[in-house]
């Protein structure tokens, strides 16, 4: 298959009047100007196509939640993100008891066989601290736990790709050691930890910065924190909510323009009222409301955002004035790459024909998972 006449967004530059050769799932050619005769083409004039976007930090979609979901659940919220240009993504917990982290495990291993988008889990907690538990439910926070996780792990058949946790914790840099060894993901998040903590984290594995500037100790003159290690150390991959009411636009472009797009990592932190018509809900066992564009604890305080990644994308453009290859690393590349996958997150020979195409105003036109159309 063909896919010609369009803007292709390479790591290092856009291509005018492009293509793409797509065979068995993967890219096989690109080029410019495309004369052949393929008996298969796709005409994409005046369309823009990026790697598919990645988000390896939400929590459900189309009112379904990864707490609760069985694995037939899974096809209805990859449809659901496939309408927003995801083609890749983590399923999100919560802190939560080990019996429900455990059921999680179980349907994402079955959900997996029959569903190409979902990688596997992150788990946000249980291991952060109180003081930042922002909408998670402090009765289930404890110190890490290197049995139980390897224990959780077994469990989900090797599908835990990401864990958010606090390093300040008692017996975090052995867990962030072990972890990381194993090839997860370690993320500081839900945390009061201090830059010299981080620093310590790095050394054992610590790669990245959950929810960057929510839910963890901030930039401060006398006092850094998490934030301020973020945009101080190269090592770390920053995640950051792009709905522009977690993180205000002055910030936004501040912290841009710090870790530039090299080292961003937009997510959605979506929970399951996004793509749905639900006002209010339980966030495992925290009353819930939708308001102002986003989900609130009806306690007060922020819970989670219901942006999709295409709106996260036209929010940085409009605030960070990206130009499209940035745009591209900090939807997919940057998220690839903090999850060591060579396979995805650029659009090259011999990666997955994960593809969105967008209009000039980045909307979502077309879809395609390994190849196949699927929006």
């Amino acid at each position: 298959m063909i896919v010609k006449n369009a803007k292709v967004v390479l790591s290092d530059k856009v291509v005018n009047k492009g293509y793409l050769k797509i065979s068995k799932g993967l890219i096989t050619e690109i080029g410019k100007d495309y004369k052949g005769k393929d008996k298969t083409v796709v005409d994409a004039k005046g369309m823009i196509i990026m790697p598919g976007f990645i988000d390896v930090h939400m929590h459900g979609s189309a009112g379904i939640d990864f707490m609760d979901a069985k694995a037939k659940d899974y096809k209805t919220i990859a449809k659901s993100l496939y309408n927003e240009g995801v083609t890749t993504f983590l399923a999100t917990t919560l802190t939560s008891d080990n019996k429900s982290l455990a059921n999680v495990c179980r349907e994402v291993k079955e959900a997996k066989e029959s569903n190409p988008s979902l990688l596997g889990i992150h788990f946000e907690g249980p291991y952060i601290n109180a003081k930042y538990k922002g909408a998670q439910n402090e009765k289930f926070i404890r110190n890490p736990d290197i049995e139980e996780f390897d224990k959780l792990q077994r469990i989900s058949g090797g599908n835990v790709k990401y864990i958010s946790m606090a390093p300040e914790k008692p017996g975090s840099l052995a867990f962030i050691e072990h972890v990381s060894g194993s090839g997860v993901v370690v993320s500081a998040g839900h945390t009061d930890a201090s830059f010299g903590d981080v620093e310590k984290a790095i050394k054992k594995g610590l790669t990245n910065t959950t929810h960057t500037h929510n839910a963890m100790s901030p930039h401060h003159h006398r006092n850094p924190g998490v934030v301020s290690a973020a945009m101080y150390f190269d090592e770390l991959y920053t995640e950051c909510i792009c709905d522009r009411i977690h993180v205000c636009d002055n910030t936004l472009r501040t912290f841009m323009k710090v870790v530039t797009p090299e080292r961003f990592v937009m997510i959605t932190d979506a929970l399951k009222i996004k793509n749905s018509k639900i006002n209010k809900f339980q966030l495992f066992g925290l009353d819930c409301v939708r308001k102002d564009g986003a989900a609130y604890l009806t306690s007060g305080p922020l819970a989670g955002s219901l942006l999709t990644m295409d709106q996260g994308i036209r929010n940085i453009k409009q605030v960070c004035k990206l130009g499209l290859v940035d745009l591209a690393k900090i939807s997919s590349r940057n998220a690839a790459r903090s999850l060591h996958l060579e396979d995805r997150g650029e659009i090259k020979v011999g990666a997955l024909a994960d593809l969105v195409l967008l209009d000039e105003k980045l909307s979502v036109k077309q879809v395609y998972k390994l190849g196949k159309r699927v929006k």
